[in-house]
C-alpha cells in the first residue's frame, strides 16, 4: 500500500493514542491484541495515498493534516438534547451516541425487547462479558484489507451490541443514532457496531451519522454483522454530517445459508463521505441487495466502495447505486462483484447512475466483474449524463415553474431506487429526507449551470 505518509506522523499517532487512555475490555489479551495489530498497520501501511487502487479517486490528505482530538475527551461540548435536524423513525427503539459516547439520558430504555433479544452498549459488553464477543469481534471486519477498518479497530471504544438467538423477531426497529458536535478542536470517533443474528432471527436496524456545525469532525465508523442460516435484516444508513465533517464507514457482513441482508445507504451532507460495505455470500442460497442513493453541492465529495463476495452456489446480489451532483462536487463508485469456482449458479448484478446538474461536478466509477465459475448471470453497468432540457421543457409548457421542475426530475431519478426499500416507514423517512435536502439547493436553478 502506498501512503502520503505514515500514520505516526499523523493526528492518530501516538499522541493521539495516549489521549485516548484506557480503552473498555484493554485487561483482554485478545481485544487488545486487535487493537495493537491494528494501529501497527496504520503505522506501517499510513494513509493510502492515489497509488492504493482502492482510494485513487479519493484523497485523505485533509484528514491526514488535521490535528484530531479524541472527542470524548472534549470537555467544551454539551448536547443536553437531540438536536431537531436528527432523522427519528416513529416507532423505532433510538440509542444514541454523541462524538462516540453512549447518551442513555437520549436513548431509550433497553430493555423487555423480548425473548433472545439483547441490545447493549459496546463499552458495557467489553466490561462485562467480554467473552461474549470472541467469536464475532473481527470475524468479518478485517483491518488489514481496509484503512478504514484499521482506524476503528485501533481505537474502537463505544458503540452497541444487537443480539437475536434462534427464531428471535424483533417487531420494533432499532434506530441507532450516532452524532458529531466539535467543540474548540476537531475530534474524532470511532463508534463499533456489531450485530448477530442467528438462525431464523429477523431484526430492522437503521444508523445514522448526523452533525452539528462547528469546527471540522472524523466520525469514523464500523458495523459488523454476522447472520446464520434463514436469518433476515433489513440494514439501512442514512449519512447527513455537518459540511465541515469527514466521514468513513465500512460495513462488513458474512450471510449463510438461505440468509438474506438488505442494504440501503443515504448520503447527503459531510464534505467528504466514503462508505464502505463487503458482503460475503458463504452459504448456498444466501442473498443480497446493496442499493444506496447520494446528493452532492458545492465542494463535497462522495465515495461508494463496495465488494460482493459470491463463496458459495445459488447465491444472489443486487445493486443499484444513483448520485446527483451539482456545484463542484465529486462523485467516486468502485464495486466489485467477485465469484468464487464454487459459486455456480451465481446471480450479480450491479448498476451504477449518475446525474449531475451543472458542468462543475465530477464522477469517477469503475464497476469490476471477477468471475472463476462458469454457469453464473453477472451484468454491471454505469452511466452518466446531464438532465434532459426537454424534459424541462416539457413541465415547464404545464405551468411548471423552473426550480419545481428540476426538482420533480431529480425526485423522480433518486426515488428508482428509493422505492427498493422495503421497509415502508424507513422508506417514507428517506423520501422525505431528499425532499428536504433538494428545497435547501441553489444548484437547482437553470441559470446556475
Amino acid at each position: 500500500m502506498t501512503a502520503v505518509k505514515t500514520i505516526t506522523a499523523t493526528a492518530f499517532g501516538d499522541t493521539y493514542a495516549n489521549a485516548v487512555g484506557a480503552l473498555p475490555g484493554a485487561n483482554e489479551s485478545w481485544i487488545d491484541g486487535l487493537r495493537k495489530t491494528s494501529r501497527a498497520l496504520l503505522g506501517t501501511q499510513g494513509v493510502p495515498g492515489p497509488k492504493t487502487e482502492a482510494w485513487k479517486y479519493t484523497s485523505l490528505n485533509q484528514i491526514a493534516k488535521t490535528p484530531f482530538i479524541p472527542a470524548s475527551t472534549a470537555d467544551d461540548v454539551d448536547v443536553p438534547l437531540l438536536p431537531v435536524t436528527v432523522p427519528l423513525l416513529d416507532g423505532a427503539l433510538k440509542i444514541v451516541f454523541v462524538n462516540g459516547v453512549y447518551r442513555s439520558d437520549l436513548s431509550d430504555k433497553l430493555e423487555d425487547l423480548g425473548a433472545g433479544i439483547t441490545l447493549s452498549p459496546f463499552a458495557d459488553v467489553l466490561k462485562s462479558s467480554p467473552g461474549s464477543l470472541k467469536d464475532v469481534l473481527g470475524a468479518v471486519m478485517e483491518p488489514a484489507q481496509s484503512f478504514t477498518a484499521a482506524m476503528n479497530t485501533g481505537f474502537m471504544e463505544q458503540g452497541t451490541v444487537l443480539h437475536l438467538s434462534n427464531g428471535a423477531k424483533l417487531e420494533q426497529p432499532i434506530q441507532i443514532l450516532s452524532i458529531g458536535a466539535s467543540g474548540s478542536s476537531p475530534g474524532a470517533f470511532h463508534p463499533r457496531f456489531e450485530i448477530v443474528l442467528e438462525e431464523g432471527a429477523q431484526a430492522t436496524v437503521v444508523e445514522c451519522h448526523v452533525g452539528l456545525p462547528g469546527q471540522a469532525y472524523l466520525s469514523n465508523a464500523a458495523t459488523e454483522i454476522i447472520l446464520g442460516e434463514r436469518a433476515a435484516l433489513r440494514h439501512y444508513t442514512i449519512v447527513s454530517e455537518d459540511s465541515d465533517a469527514f466521514h468513513l464507514g465500512r460495513t462488513a457482513v458474512s450471510v449463510e445459508q438461505n440468509a438474506q441482508y438488505e442494504s440501503f445507504v443515504l448520503s447527503l451532507g459531510g464534505h467528504l463521505v466514503r462508505r464502505e460495505v463487503q458482503v460475503r455470500l458463504e452459504g448456498d442460497g444466501a442473498a443480497t441487495t446493496v442499493d444506496g442513493a447520494y446528493g452532492l453541492s458545492g465542494n463535497q465529495h462522495s465515495d461508494v466502495f463496495s465488494e460482493i463476495l459470491h463463496l458459495a452456489p445459488d447465491t444472489e446480489s443486487k445493486q443499484t447505486v444513483k448520485g446527483v451532483l451539482g456545484g463542484d462536487s465529486r462523485g467516486v463508485f468502485q464495486g466489485r462483484i467477485h465469484v468464487a469456482r464454487t459459486a455456480q449458479r451465481t446471480d450479480g448484478r450491479q448498476l451504477h447512475k449518475a446525474l449531475l446538474l451543472n458542468r462543475g461536478p465530477e464522477v469517477d466509477c469503475k464497476p469490476e466483474l471477477e468471475i472463476y465459475a462458469d454457469d453464473v448471470q453477472c451484468a454491471h453497468g454505469a452511466t452518466t449524463g446531464e438532465m434532459n432540457p426537454e424534459h424541462i421543457f416539457y413541465l415547464l409548457s404545464r405551468g411548471i415553474d423552473e426550480k419545481t421542475a428540476r426538482a420533480l426530475l431529480v425526485e423522480g431519478f433518486l426515488d428508482d431506487v428509493i422505492l427498493n426499500v422495503a421497509d415502508e416507514p424507513v422508506r417514507n423517512l428517506i423520501l422525505d429526507l431528499v425532499k428536504t435536502w433538494l428545497a435547501r439547493q441553489r444548484i437547482l436553478s437553470i441559470g446556475e449551470l
